[in-house]
């Protein structure tokens, strides 16, 4: 059998989150050729380059793209950073995977966005959740004819005490931007485009807080979001995450990147049949969920960013999905500061 296809991808950012989520995956996908690491602390380049197989290592981004020519690159780093560097990719129309958001506002997610375009090239965009196992179940599920139309999503959030990140003015509106952008991209991934929506905020801290939503999408489904700081005692450690989708006469619940249950329409008829509907569910065990970064999706989204490089597969998360994501967020901020339902 021959060997497949490699893209040859260079890697900007050899920061933690890079290091612990994003490069363990590199090796595991047949489709990349690491060609490159760069980060400004070339002892943290050559250390990633060491451990993860890359064949050169730089301290400046420009003369890694002249030199190597890339299929693609890798700029992960906090938001502000990949808005100020991703360009540099962009213009030269190569491909970039940014981690999630893209930049700290909708305006600037945009931005960079129309750049790819005007270059004639794509970004994708580190929505992980996109590619988990669960909601790759779930959307499967979703979209049998027998499911029918979606029409409610819920969700809910709960992590521990939230910082103030990124320079931005607050705890409150960092979480929306740096944390819940993964939970509006995943209600988007089900439930299409929201169109309004009303939200109520309590604050307990400066750091514990609670946002409540209520949603309308443009698909005329209906939404509601519980996302807050409260619920947990550490930040970052202790996360509570639960998706629930809505057919006609059957629903989808997901816990915690983990678990489904599936409540079908039919009956359990073979034995007992005036017992009712029962659950489908998936709930593995350790040997199912210990390679987590496949089972969690960071596998899925690397290999899909190599294997768009190559022309393989098409569409997935990209940098308009950050918009999206980001304006979801700031409506939310916003329809709490007006007390009445806003436009997305």
């Amino acid at each position: 059998m021959s060997e497949p296809r490699q893209a040859k991808l260079a890697f900007i950012g050899c920061g933690g989150f890079a290091t612990a989520s994003i490069f363990p995956n590199l090796h595991l996908v047949p489709e990349i050729d690491l060609v490159a690491v760069c980060d400004l602390d070339l002892a943290r380049a050559e250390r990633n380059a060491r451990n993860f197989g890359a064949r050169k290592v730089y301290g400046d981004l420009d003369q890694m793209l002249d030199r190597e020519k890339p299929d693609g690159v890798f700029v992960i780093g906090p938001a502000p950073q990949q808005y100020e560097l991703a360009p540099h990719v962009l213009k030269r129309g190569v491909p970039v995977y940014v981690e999630k958001p893209s930049a700290n506002t909708s305006v600037e997610a945009k931005e960079l966005a129309e750049i790819a375009e005007a270059n004639g090239t794509w970004g994708q965009c580190g929505f992980m959740k996109r590619f988990a196992y669960v909601y790759l179940m779930a959307q499967e599920i979703i979209g049998r004819p027998d499911f029918g139309p979606l029409h409610i999503v819920k969700a809910k959030f709960s992590q521990g005490p939230y910082p103030q990140i990124w320079g931005i003015d607050s705890a409150k509106r960092a979480m929306l931007i740096g944390q819940l952008c993964h939970i509006f991209d995943l209600i988007r991934f089900f439930g299409g485009n929201v169109k309004r929506l009303q939200s109520i905020y309590h604050g307990v801290t400066d750091t514990q807080f609670a946002w409540l939503s209520n949603l309308e999408f443009e698909s005329g489904a209906v939404g509601q979001l519980d996302l807050n700081s409260l619920a947990n005692k550490q930040g970052f450690r202790d996360i509570t995450e639960t998706l629930e989708l809505t057919g006609l006469e059957t629903h989808i619940i997901c816990e915690d990147m983990l678990r489904l249950r599936w409540m079908d329409k039919e009956d359990f008829s073979s034995a007992v049949p005036q017992t009712g509907r029962y659950f489908h569910s998936y709930d593995p065990s350790w040997t199912g969920i210990a390679g987590n970064n496949r089972s969690y999706g960071y596998f899925g989204e690397v290999q899909h960013f190599a294997q768009r490089c190559l022309g393989l597969v098409e569409g997935g998360p990209d940098l308009w999905d950050s918009y999206h994501s980001l304006k979801i967020g700031e409506a939310v901020y916003r329809a709490a500061e007006s007390g009445g339902m806003v436009d997305v």
